[in-house]
């Protein structure tokens, strides 16, 4: 295992945080608290540290960089106008500061201080203390994101940047060239669109809404008696102020940041806000850790109590706690950003635009200088701007995300950002937290072995005896040493009646605390036997051990404990711990007969002992989840591991699933880089960190996109919450904590990993679909404009009428309207593929001319063999209807040699809607002259049968020419769509 090493840390005193704000903490308080750190290039979180420049030189580069970064602001500011802001937690991350700093604070006072700072007792407050608190400090509630009303979700669809542009084309039709019948057809797409868009975000924001807890929680919190003692009461979390005091017991959910001022055996969760998945131990002792979450007195909101009891005073409630500057940043303007693929969407918009500012205003000059009506030419360039562009590109693309979603939703997942659906194919990296999410968040007893190192059912009998016949609460390390001895055939036969006819029966036990590490239980066997069978952390029970016990083929030797045995087995559990194992050992020892009677065991007695063996656990990873890092790679997703737990953990579960260990990295190691590039370079190799907070964790999402990734990230905790929104694309389940929830893009609803491999496919299946509309329509528009262009310095005549084109440009996108539901290459979607609008320009170059070059073949013919000559007479019709028959007819049918790679209805078929989709359209584009709206409305005349030939050639010519150039183009792109 390779791991990143930076310059040795600086000791605790170089960072050391000195607040002289002495208030409970509150809003006000955080804001105006006067923090100061030891170094400026510790705010790692906000920005990356730089050497500092003294002196004249400083003073000579800070003019350059003043206009350096003038320049750079202003980049950044029209990049943010035109495709969307960079969510920037400079803020956020200064309150995240100020509010660990002042628990530091709190957490080095003794109880008396603590009480005596926020004027309360072990006893509690006062009623009427409490209501005034209330008032000042304001209700215990964080602000949930709020849903979108439905006229902000129609409002934001419309101001999409094809559908803005198609209603500024649409007023020009109505009020410059005259045309109603453009303004109401644009109007029907821009409707159609905004509606099936509107409807199926509605739809997921129900699905979300019905997923969110309405019961009101209650807490239990302590009010004095008036005669020194005091009422338990409960009370609604939100009506929880500063100086209350809780009582705790397991299962109790912490209602604000608190300090404890009792404990004993008490064990904290903190799994949703650090990702550890093994409880913590809190007790009164004071120390001074490298992160707060090791505050060994202090416990946070949302985190709840395992094990164990105690009192705790709250600190700091709502929107003072620590997790409030997560969520704040949430629900902040900055954490409003834009995924990749309106970023993509955008940029196709700004290019097809830029497109039609050039070509029209030269086609209306040369047009308007050969005709010599400049009136006609601008009304005939506008009738060309509307072609330019694909108006059913919104229409496409929205169906395209509807059917989506609809596939996703028999997947049980609900897509809460229909743009999240084509961004998913886009993804190329995913960041994953691990706990609950690679793993099942169910600690498992994974091994129990001897001195040996060989699995042994006799030290799963004796661990299985300490843990049942416990009498205190069960942690989740008991849970799992009973589940494993149900499960195991041997220990339920031995023991459960009973051990060679001798019942067993519990005669006392000695309890765990924090001094010893270790808990004890004296059990009778017989009339005349009783063994004191020991559980606890390694090294504590090495001590008090005399012997180990040696299996061996038919028999059980007890040996001295030497001092080699002792590094032999400390070295084992070195080993199993640095493969992210937590290690306890077993220890037994006879009790005498003389003692049976005793009622008074103690620690005294925990001496002498036998070393029987280890006890290993786990949080195994999913069953699923190495055949789906399997696939993630088929599909050329890199994965990183970003959590919160220890490191060794995180590469064990790592290696576990087939996810690479070489590079590592921990968030205190990261947070000690101050050169920008190096970050750069340490975050895009490195596939697993630890020890991440969740400001940490936001910003490695941040650096991946930067360095041009297109990010996905997998978390259901708290700690995850600012990640997943950071992320193009933010996936959760639907058991996640609610930050986490509010902040994803996709809610799972059953927690399979193999989802995502489908969210995956789905997505490419989208872009693939999406952009196949964009490339097909685009290069043929821009080649129309093209062959509009020689045609007007050509013909004394316009080629086609506005009406025409638009009738045909309605045709062929009526065609396209099946694109959503046809087949995409199997080998396309082994790859993501980025949005590109270089891509979709060279397309245009490549293929618009080539569709040029059979439109002048058709005007040459025209023009020479049918001699379709003369103005204001019959040969204008004919001339312009053969060439709608070409245009439309080569048009809808490319789409077959565009939509695959490989050679159509040979090497790929279509789906049965677009064929027959196509098939329709020729059908009835062929028929359109030979009726009134053809004759009448159109200007149109039925072809002589002698065109047919030149028409089937033109459209076989098409054919080759365009797989000749295709086979091109990706010989040399190394791509197609």
């Amino acid at each position: 295992m390779r791991s990143h090493s930076s310059a040795p840390r600086g000791s605790q005193d170089e960072k050391r945080v000195v607040i002289t704000e002495k208030t409970p903490l509150s809003a006000s308080s955080i804001s105006s608290s006067s923090v100061s750190y030891g170094s400026a290039d510790d705010d790692v979180l906000v920005s990356i540290g730089a050497p500092h420049i003294h002196g004249d030189d400083a003073s000579i580069r800070s003019s350059t960089s003043q206009k350096s970064s003038m320049m750079q602001d202003m980049k950044v500011w029209i990049s943010n106008v035109l495709f969307g802001k960079t969510a920037n937690l400079s803020k956020s991350s200064e309150e995240e500061r100020r509010i660990s700093a002042s628990l530091r604070e709190i957490a080095a006072l003794d109880v008396d201080d603590v009480l005596k700072r926020f004027d309360t007792g072990l006893n509690g407050i006062n009623p009427s203390d409490a209501s005034e608190r209330l008032v000042k400090y304001g209700k215990n509630e964080l602000s949930s994101a709020v849903l979108k009303p439905w006229y902000v979700i129609i409002f934001q669809g419309l101001i999409h940047p094809f559908n803005v542009l198609l209603m500024i084309l649409g007023i020009l039709a109505i009020t410059v060239a005259e045309d109603p019948t453009t303004f109401y057809f644009v109007l029907a797409m821009v409707i159609l669109s905004v509606g099936l868009r509107s409807y199926e975000e509605l739809k997921s924001q129900k699905s979300f809404k019905s997923m969110r807890d309405l019961i009101e929680p209650l807490t239990r919190i302590l009010r004095p008696d008036g005669n020194g003692g005091f009422i338990e009461t409960e009370i609604p979390i939100a009506d929880v102020v500063p100086g209350d005091v809780l009582t705790l017991r397991p299962g109790d959910i912490f209602p604000g940041d608190v300090v404890l001022v009792d404990s004993k055996d008490l064990f904290i969760s903190q799994s949703s806000l650090t990702g550890e998945f093994l409880p913590v131990e809190k007790s009164t002792n004071v120390n001074d850790p490298e992160s707060i979450f090791d505050l060994s007195n202090i416990c946070f909101m949302s985190t709840s109590v395992v094990s164990g009891r105690g009192r705790a005073l709250v600190i700091s409630t709502g929107n003072s706690t620590y997790i409030s500057t997560i969520n704040s940043t949430l629900n902040s303007d900055s954490m409003e950003t834009r995924n990749s693929f309106d970023v993509g969407v955008r940029k196709v918009a700004y290019l097809l635009l830029g497109f039609g500012l050039v070509m029209v205003p030269i086609v209306i000059v040369v047009n308007g200088l050969t005709t010599g009506d400049f009136y006609e030419a601008v009304l005939f360039g506008m009738s060309v701007l509307i072609g330019l562009t694909p108006e059913m590109l919104p229409m496409i693309l929205n169906a395209n995300l509807a059917y989506g979603a609809s596939e996703m939703a028999k997947h049980k997942t609900i897509v809460r950002k229909l743009d999240a659906i084509q961004t998913m194919g886009v993804v190329d990296v995913i960041c994953s937290d691990k706990t609950g999410t690679l793993t099942q968040d169910d600690v498992v007893l994974t091994e129990h072995l001897d001195s040996s190192n060989v699995n042994n059912v006799d030290i799963l009998r004796y661990a299985f005896m300490n843990s049942h016949f416990s009498t205190g609460l069960r942690n989740v390390l008991d849970s799992a040493v009973i589940k494993a001895a149900e499960a195991s055939e041997e220990v339920k036969t031995d023991y459960t009646s009973s051990e060679k006819g001798q019942l067993y029966s519990l005669i006392d036990e000695i309890p765990f605390d924090f001094v010893r590490r270790r808990m004890s239980v004296i059990l009778k066997t017989s009339a005349t036997h009783a063994e004191l069978i020991c559980k606890g952390a390694v090294e504590e029970l090495l001590d008090i051990c005399l012997s180990v016990r040696e299996y061996t083929e038919g028999s059980i030797t007890d040996v001295e404990m030497s001092d080699n045995y002792r590094k032999k087995l400390l070295a084992k559990v070195a080993e199993l711990n640095g493969d992210g194992l937590r290690v306890l050992a077993v220890a037994t020892r006879a009790i005498p007969e003389e003692e049976l009677g005793r009622n008074d065991f103690g620690a005294k007695d925990e001496n002498n002992l036998t070393f029987l063996g280890f006890l290993t656990f786990l949080d195994p990873p999913k069953e699923d989840c190495a055949a789906a890092i399997e696939d993630f790679k088929k599909y050329h997703v890199g994965i990183k591991v970003l959590t919160g737990d220890n490191l060794a953990v995180a590469c064990k579960v790592c290696k576990d699933v087939g996810i690479d260990t070489e590079y590592v990295i921990t968030g205190p190691e990261l947070e000690e880089i101050q050169d920008e590039e190096e970050l750069n370079e340490v975050v895009e190799r490195t596939t697993v960190f630890a020890k991440l907070t969740p400001f940490q964790k936001f910003n490695i999402v941040n650096i991946l996109k930067k360095n041009g990734h297109t990010v996905g990230f997998l978390g259901d905790g708290i700690n995850d919450a600012l990640a997943l929104r950071g992320a193009d694309c933010g996936i959760s389940v639907d058991t996640a904590t609610p930050l986490a929830k509010d902040a994803a893009d996709f809610i799972l609803l059953e927690k399979s990993l193999h989802v995502i491999t489908q969210a995956i496919i789905r997505g490419r299946k989208t872009h693939a679909n999406t952009i196949k509309y964009i490339k097909m329509a685009a290069s043929s528009n821009f080649g129309n404009v093209f062959s509009v262009l020689i045609a007007s310095a050509w013909l004394p005549f316009q080629p086609m009428t506005g009406n025409q084109i638009l009738t045909q440009n309605l045709l062929y996108d009526i065609s396209q309207i099946a694109i959503p539901w046809d087949n995409v290459d199997d080998e396309y979607l082994l790859h993501p593929h980025q949005w590109s609008a270089d891509s979709i320009f060279k397309f245009m170059l490549y293929l618009g001319p080539l569709s040029s070059i059979f439109d002048v073949y058709t005007f040459v013919v025209l023009w020479f063999y049918f001699d379709y000559r003369m103005p204001f007479t019959d040969d204008v019709k004919y001339f312009q209807t053969c060439w709608f028959y070409v245009g439309l007819i080569t048009q809808t049918l490319i789409v077959h040699m565009i939509r695959t790679e490989k050679l159509p209805f040979i090497q790929r078929n279509p789906s049965w809607q677009l064929a027959l989709g196509t098939v329709a359209v020729v059908i009835v584009g062929i028929i359109i002259p030979f009726t009134p709206l053809g004759t009448n409305v159109l200007q149109m005349l039925p072809v002589p049968g002698m065109f047919y030939p030149f028409l089937i050639a033109a459209i076989v010519g098409y054919f080759i020419a365009t797989q000749i150039v295709k086979k091109f183009y990706i010989r040399r792109y190394k791509q197609w769509l």
